[in-house]
């Protein structure tokens, strides 16, 4: 039971961070991404700074700004909550008052961002097309994929048919490759679709 709140945590983080949509949560483990490590003092003082154009990680657009003015106020028992929250998921380690990205964390991290420089790189003008017919025995594996399409901005046109405007990123391709299931997929490249009536704003 621990793993699936685990699992559904995660899923929540990562969805909300390439969605644009920051609650406290969110805004510290960005905040770890940029700084290191951090402490509820250092996140509550340093809130005003987090729509700085100097922040990496939100060099291309603007909604970062557009939360903190809506939200300036951010309390400091929500912050130490959602602090030892992510220490007990797992993507935390705190010594003393002092937390910083775990191992875990690390990697949560780097996935995030791989797939935030994909949705941010200009399109090419050509959209992408995943098919997949994947067996049953591999239920988890279709889901997995579904998941991970829907992250990258996919659209499903058909039961196993999805649309983007957005590459796969490398990871994934690998992880495709070792769960085993690439033989079941088929990656296009389109110049046009003629009825785009079907596809939400890519």
């Amino acid at each position: 039971m621990i793993h699936v709140r685990s699992s559904r945590y995660r899923k929540t983080l990562i969805k909300n961070i390439l969605n644009d949509s920051f609650n406290t949560a969110e805004c510290i483990f960005i905040d770890l991404i940029e700084i290191g490590e951090i402490t509820a003092d250092t996140f509550l003082s340093t809130r005003r700074s987090f729509a700085s154009p100097s922040c990496r990680f939100f060099s291309s657009n603007h909604k970062r700004n557009t939360y903190f003015k809506k939200k300036t106020e951010i309390k400091e028992k929500i912050a130490k909550q959602s602090l030892k929250r992510m220490e007990k998921q797992g993507f935390l380690e705190r010594k003393g008052k002092i937390y910083s990205l775990s191992k875990k964390g690390s990697v949560l991290a780097d996935y995030i961002m791989k797939r935030k420089r994909t949705l941010e790189k200009k399109w090419d003008g050509k959209y992408r097309v995943v098919i997949f017919d994947i067996p049953e025995t591999k239920k988890e594996c279709r889901n997995w994929l579904r998941e991970e399409l829907y992250l990258l901005n996919y659209t499903k046109l058909q039961k196993s048919v999805f649309i983007s405007k957005y590459t796969l990123t490398a990871d994934l391709l690998g992880e495709i490759k070792r769960k085993e299931i690439a033989n079941y997929i088929n990656y296009l490249l389109v110049d046009k679709i003629y009825d785009e009536s079907k596809l939400r704003v890519l």
